[in-house]
């Protein structure tokens, strides 16, 4: 009979603990991570016996607010990771960023990007003071 879950993860820690000294906490905490892990394992497994993609880590549905994350964005359609989700990667999946946000309910403001290079583009374009230049541009054509 296989092991469970629960068995494998306290295995696993009790090796540990015989090889450094742990406490009661990281011994329960330790546990938990492994087992999540283990879990983890045994659902992008199971995925890809059944025909799942591999690429997104666990088989658990990512929600579209989660795809965009700090270091990285990940596209929703092939599960890859990007510092930037480029409208020429979208193509392949033949949709552009409009169609992209809207399929999956994000803010059409929403920049396709990692939030660390959304963040640095902003930090530039206000030390150059685009802002303040598209106003003056947008007010000249008036």
């Amino acid at each position: 009979m296989p092991k469970s879950l629960v068995e494998m993860a306290s295995e696993i820690v009790t090796a540990q603990a015989g090889h450094m000294p742990m406490s009661p906490e990281e011994i329960s905490e330790g546990v938990k991570k492994i087992f999540t892990v283990l879990r983890d394992l045994q659902d992008l497994e199971a995925g890809m016996v059944n025909g799942g993609t591999a690429e997104g880590g666990s088989s658990r549905k990512l929600l579209p607010q989660e795809s965009i994350q700090r270091n990285r964005v990940i596209c929703l359609e092939c599960h890859k990771d990007f510092k930037l989700l480029s409208n020429r990667h979208l193509a392949l999946h033949g949709l552009t960023s409009r169609a992209y946000k809207l399929k999956y309910g994000l803010p059409l403001r929403q920049a396709l990007s990692a939030k660390s290079l959304t963040l640095a583009r902003w930090k530039i374009a206000k030390e150059k003071g685009l802002g303040a230049k598209l106003l003056a541009h947008q007010r000249g054509k008036k």
